[in-house]
């Protein structure tokens, strides 16, 4: 279940969706830079994961 589902209040639900939306996007960068070899992009779209997932963190407490 994602943060979006099980969450109660209604004005921070369309943050929520669109940083998941995010995270999704920045992992499918992630993998696709890893398999093409692209170590300092998939480290790039690392550090943008952190800063999407501790933003979710901040709006999920």
């Amino acid at each position: 279940m994602t943060y979006s589902q099980i969450s109660n209040n209604s004005g921070n639900a369309s943050d929520i969706l669109y940083l998941e939306q995010q995270i999704q996007a920045v992992k499918a960068e992630i993998a696709r830079a890893g398999a093409a070899g692209r170590k300092e992009a998939a480290e790039q779209a690392g550090n943008k994961l952190a800063e999407l997932e501790a933003k979710l963190d901040e709006l999920v407490d």
